[in-house]
């Protein structure tokens, strides 16, 4: 199975990986942590791929995902994993540049590879979407509030 990932640099997206391919899945990933992906990349060599891209970052999306379905070859499993969080504070205390990096990767980022990634599967009819959320997308925090806003989103 041909399995991409998005934020596997380290938590739940490496962890994945890793599962996937000891279970001898193909796992094409990304994240935005270069030596991580260097680590990765020399850990985990052909048929694995691993790529430096911030998802947040439509043009490197789609750079990534010519790349990846360049084999007209869609994956199977297509997991939007890729997430940051605000520093602790509340939401009247971040200026606009912090909250938008938050919503840039938690939410464009997930539509961003939605947006490169689906339309070769739905043309292959085959491959399933999960996007991940958090515990805290169905909760409030005052210290992480636009972390909480967009996992609801996703």
């Amino acid at each position: 199975m041909k399995i991409v990932i998005t934020g596997v640099s380290r938590g739940l997206g490496r962890a994945l990986a890793e599962e996937f391919i000891r279970g001898g899945h193909t796992v094409i990933g990304c994240g935005r942590s270069g030596e991580a992906i260097f680590d990765l990349r020399m850990t985990y060599q052909e048929p694995h791929d691993f790529t430096c891209v911030d998802v947040a970052l439509d043009n490197k999306v789609a750079i990534w995902a010519a790349k990846v379905l360049e084999n007209d070859s869609p994956p199977d499993l297509l997991i939007n994993n890729a997430g940051v969080m605000n520093r602790l504070a509340p939401l009247w205390e971040l200026d606009d540049r912090e909250f938008s990096k938050v919503v840039d990767v938690n939410i464009r980022g997930v539509q961003n590879v939605i947006r490169h990634f689906v339309p070769a599967m739905v043309a292959k009819k085959r491959g399933v979407v999960v996007n991940l959320s958090s515990e805290w997308g169905r909760s409030v925090s005052r210290e992480v509030g636009p972390y909480c806003m967009s996992k609801w989103a996703v």
